[in-house]
């Protein structure tokens, strides 16, 4: 019957230091166990070796030839396992290896490939692998360390990093070959635009400055899992689009699209970071959601709270 690896491994090592140390009590001390117990593990790799190893005496140890070849083999092993150690704790502690960080194709664009740009320069061991989808993806599944996300946070563990308000806007045209839209009961006759929902409706809540509130549940005409889609669907005249303010900023400011119901606002939506480590994650993963808030933090300032997060559109 072969030996089992874990019975000879250990006293591998003990042997070395046996070895090494030139004593048995020394290396019982370095190795926290008895000398008798020390004396038992060289006993007993010499009788799965079916070799001596060591000559005893009461004033010193010595090799034997065997011992010599054996020892060669064991040091060059416990050289590797001190290294495939030492290398582990580094890619845990040190910013090497690779990063994978998911993000919608606007998140990417619009925050995380400039947020990157310092944090890229300053770790030049470190190789990043940036995945661009419009939907949520299953890090484990994919194998993705860091998602860079807009709705709710789902879980204790999320890293909150900003609110982004939101806006129902549509073009000038759409509005002005439809019915009026002057409160929220006005908006179910209206053709929406809605980025891809988890069923065959889509909540909406308003709030306006009186503190009256409106929650409605709304059929969109067409849904993308593109928010970029959507917004080229409002331009072009097809309906309501439910979108972040600051994706459509520069078109409200043209007047190319406007805003309904500028007196309500929506519930804002959350800008979090969420990965796939519960416990203890690498230094890579820590540091990098330390560089993403400290981006965020610059490019919303005023402190907001993520309790009224909706989910993602």
């Amino acid at each position: 019957m072969k030996n089992n690896a874990m019975d000879y491994l250990p006293r591998m090592v003990i042997f070395s230091r046996v070895v090494e140390l030139g004593a048995f009590s020394k290396a019982a001390r370095e190795l926290g166990l008895t000398s008798s117990s020390v004396s038992q593990h060289i006993s007993a790799l010499e009788a799965m070796l079916g070799t001596t190893l060591l000559h005893r005496t009461t004033r010193k140890l010595s090799l034997t030839e065997a011992g010599h070849s054996f020892y060669a083999n064991c040091s060059r092993i416990v050289d590797l396992a001190s290294e495939a150690r030492q290398l582990t704790e580094s890619l845990h502690k040190e910013l090497l290896g690779e990063l994978r960080i998911a993000a919608s194709s606007f998140m990417a664009s619009e925050y995380l490939v400039p947020a990157l740009d310092d944090f890229i320069r300053a770790h030049p061991k470190l190789r990043i692998n940036i995945d661009v989808n419009d939907h949520n993806i299953d890090l484990m599944d994919k194998s993705v360390d860091l998602a860079l996300r807009v709705g709710k946070t789902s879980s204790e563990n999320d890293v909150y990093l900003a609110s982004l308000p939101a806006v129902l806007c549509a073009s000038p045209a759409y509005l002005r070959a439809h019915a009026p839209i002057r409160h929220p009961e006005d908006l179910p006759q209206h053709d929406f635009l809605f980025f891809t929902p988890h069923g065959s409706s889509v909540e909406v809540s308003l709030k306006n400055r009186g503190g009256q509130c409106a929650q409605l549940h709304l059929t969109p005409r067409v849904s993308a899992n593109h928010a970029r889609s959507l917004r080229r669907l409002a331009l072009q005249g097809h309906g309501v689009a439910r979108l972040l303010a600051c994706k459509v900023q520069e078109d409200l400011d043209a007047g190319r699209l406007e805003v309904v119901l500028p007196d309500w606002e929506l519930d804002v939506y959350c800008a979090f970071l969420t990965t796939k480590y519960r416990e203890s994650p690498p230094q890579k993963i820590v540091k990098c959601i330390e560089h993403l808030e400290a981006y965020f933090r610059s490019r919303h300032p005023a402190p907001a709270s993520p309790a009224n997060a909706t989910d993602p559109a």
